[in-house]
């Protein structure tokens, strides 16, 4: 009988390790995970943080190297805002009272939503985002591709 508790007991220690591998693997590692890890939500996608915008976005990119940049503070004041383009996503710290708003968009969603802000600095992105360098993702295919 001892011995059968033994085995229960080991048996729901693996599941429960099991549960908890998978949580952490399932976890987006990404800008995503962090922002809602260190965040806290407001609706979806956006963020709320009562430090400025130039410290969240330094904390952010301090953990998730952003392929660009876009400050536009300094000449717009609060209607401005920090714009950080990932080969996924594109991220915006805005000034929200004494904190920052912060939101999470996909590549052509934030390439829209701060277009006045961003569009002389970027590209517009393809259908799949931009790649590692900045540059649209999809090459084509139409006829001479590859030559």
């Amino acid at each position: 009988m001892r011995r059968r508790h033994w085995v229960i007991a080991g048996v729901a220690a693996a599941v429960v390790a099991l549960i908890v591998l998978i949580a952490v693997l399932a976890r987006d590692g990404g800008p995503r995970g962090f922002i809602a890890d260190r965040y806290t939500l407001v609706a979806a996608d956006t963020y709320r943080s009562p430090k400025p915008p130039q410290t969240v976005a330094n904390e952010i990119t301090a953990k998730h190297k952003a392929i660009d940049r876009v400050d536009d503070l300094a000449t717009l004041g609060r209607n401005g805002g920090i714009f950080l383009r990932y080969p996924k996503l594109v991220v915006g710290v805005l000034p929200d009272g004494t904190g920052s708003r912060i939101t999470v968009d996909s590549p052509g969603t934030g390439y829209s939503r701060y277009h006045s802000h961003v569009s002389g600095h970027w590209s517009s992105p393809s259908s799949n985002g931009w790649t590692s360098s900045g540059g649209a993702s999809f090459r084509g295919g139409g006829p001479g591709s590859g030559k």
